[in-house]
């Protein structure tokens, strides 16, 4: 079990702006971002990638995102969550 103050939980375009979002106004708090897939996809750029991009590869949030706003990343499944008692 790790321990967090805040945890997002899917890391989708939402889940991006809702972690680093946290940690700029929270820059002393613990923030850390689940989601189960390795690479996450531009949601919006996605109809226009067969069109327009030679792959999908170069649709790709970067990590790096997140490891800038000091948000950490956990890839892998949230199968319960406990909250501590104050």
């Amino acid at each position: 079990m790790q321990k967090t103050d805040v945890l997002v939980i899917g890391g989708s375009a939402a889940g991006i702006v809702a972690a680093t979002t946290s940690k700029s106004f929270n820059p002393d708090k613990k923030i850390v971002l689940i989601r189960k897939e390795k690479n996450v996809l531009v949601p919006c750029g996605i109809p226009y990638m067969f069109g327009t991009l030679e792959s999908s590869d170069q649709n790709i949030v970067p990590d790096a995102v997140l490891a800038n706003a000091g948000v950490e990343l956990v890839i892998g499944e949230a199968v319960s969550i406990s909250q501590a008692q104050v």
